[in-house]
């Protein structure tokens, strides 16, 4: 077993009391800057000869001793004789310690704080001005009996390199495949190429029917249509932002090349209801844009408003006037859910929206749903390698018969997305299997 590292840190107790007891965060900014690697925690080893970098399970205490955030972190081993200033990715300094467990008092500092919630070492942002994918905002459910005051990270991050086990193979009814979400965006910032594209879709095209986009920006229309068509899948493409409906729409005709027949839905917007990004009325009218520009394009499928069940469930008319009701469904933000409820809390969800609708008879998709292999625990709903597993399992039991209705979220680690303490530090680690891009390994 790996040595513990422990750190005293009581600005996160500031962090941890400000989280909502009664709402599970559920909440995804837009970031399109690359996403900087968290600072290194430095020790003094008398016993090294030489600096040396491990990942580390690292737990942070309050100063009662009691565990506050464990998580899994590159720790600098320096030898003794070499002075720790020459190490200059160091943040925090800590003095060896012959037990498997060494504890330093930091005093509260919200620099301090802000190095290690949230990493802010510089790195140049990709040249991208659109925001295209909002994967997870803010969803709200029932208060909670009990929300957790500390958390517990469940698993390491793989390296990129290591033999990776492949995601769970699909159930389908051998008539369809579930949808995937993905990403055309590099974890060091910029956008995919054609040939990283087609790189993915090589991995991912024959567990999955169709591909969920959310945007038209980094040409990534064009580069999948060219990949899916090589391997056979459909585009769920993405207007995201609704003040550039007819634009996008444009955007979306040159991509595909008018070939209509390999887009499975366009959505317009994702999660900007609950988000406060829109209101109803300007959701509903951005729909209706949508789809006479589709329409006059030659587009004749579903289009659709994806937004959270949260904000389905208090507004039906974002389902009632969509060709069907799309929405995204997390168990994982669910505290009261561990993963393998996670296929009955998704079912469970959409029979409340089905009661709700003008026709319950209405086809619902659940366009975003998955577990993340990595990050903090939200009560009952536990992160890690084994629990994704379990989760994706059920969820994937749940639609046997309807594969086509589910989209897991997502098809691979977004390591372009900024942690952050409301969505358990998770951001990053939805990919299927714990799967990088071949780009960022």
């Amino acid at each position: 077993m790996k040595p513990t590292v422990a750190i005293t840190l009581l600005s996160l107790l500031h962090l941890s009391a400000g989280q909502p007891r009664h709402n599970h965060g559920h909440r995804h900014n837009v970031n399109r800057a690359s996403i900087p690697k968290r600072d290194k925690i430095t020790i003094s080893d008398s016993a090294r000869s030489a600096i040396t970098e491990l990942p580390e399970v690292v737990v942070y205490v309050d100063q009662y001793n009691n565990p506050v955030r464990t998580t899994t972190e590159m720790v600098v081993y320096v030898p003794a004789s070499v002075e720790i200033q020459e190490v200059p990715t160091s943040s925090t300094s800590l003095a060896p310690s012959t037990s498997s467990s060494t504890t330093v008092e930091v005093p509260p500092s919200a620099t301090m704080a802000q190095s290690v919630g949230e990493p802010v070492l510089p790195t140049p942002p990709p040249p991208v001005s659109t925001p295209t994918e909002s994967s997870l905002t803010t969803q709200l459910t029932p208060p909670a009996q009990s929300y957790p005051t500390s958390s517990t990270s469940a698993s390491s991050k793989p390296s990129p390199s290591s033999s990776l086990p492949p995601p769970p193979p699909p159930a389908t009814d051998g008539k369809a495949l579930h949808g995937v979400t993905y990403s055309p965006y590099k974890g060091k910032g910029g956008c995919k190429s054609a040939a990283e594209v087609e790189n993915d879709f090589a991995l991912i095209a024959k567990d999955y029917g169709v591909i969920r986009l959310y945007g038209v920006d980094c040409d990534q229309v064009a580069t999948a249509y060219a990949a899916a068509k090589k391997h056979g899948n459909k585009l769920f493409l993405g207007i995201f932002d609704i003040n550039s409906v007819d634009q996008a729409v444009s955007t979306i005709a040159a991509g595909v090349k008018n070939d209509w027949s390999i887009v499975d839905t366009v959505s317009v917007g994702n999660e900007l209801v609950n988000n406060g990004g829109a209101t109803v009325d300007q959701s509903l009218a951005a729909l209706n844009q949508a789809r006479s520009a589709l329409r006059a394009a030659g587009y004749k499928g579903p289009v659709v408003i994806v937004d959270t069940f949260v904000a389905m469930l208090a507004h039906p008319e974002l389902c009632d006037q969509s060709d069907y009701c799309a929405c995204n469904i997390h168990p994982f933000f669910d505290p009261n859910t561990d993963a393998q409820q996670a296929g009955s809390f998704v079912t469970s969800t959409v029979s409340n929206i089905r009661s709700k609708l003008s026709d319950p008879s209405k086809r619902i998709v659940v366009t975003e749903t998955g577990w993340p292999w990595q990050g903090e625990t939200n009560g009952a709903a536990v992160p890690g390698m084994d629990q994704q597993t379990a989760a994706i399992s059920s969820i994937k039991s749940a639609y046997t018969k309807n594969a086509r209705d589910v989209i897991l979220f997502t098809a691979f680690n977004d390591m372009w997305k900024k942690p952050e303490a409301g969505t358990f530090m998770a951001e990053q680690y939805w990919g299927m299997g714990g799967r990088y891009s071949p780009c960022d390994s």
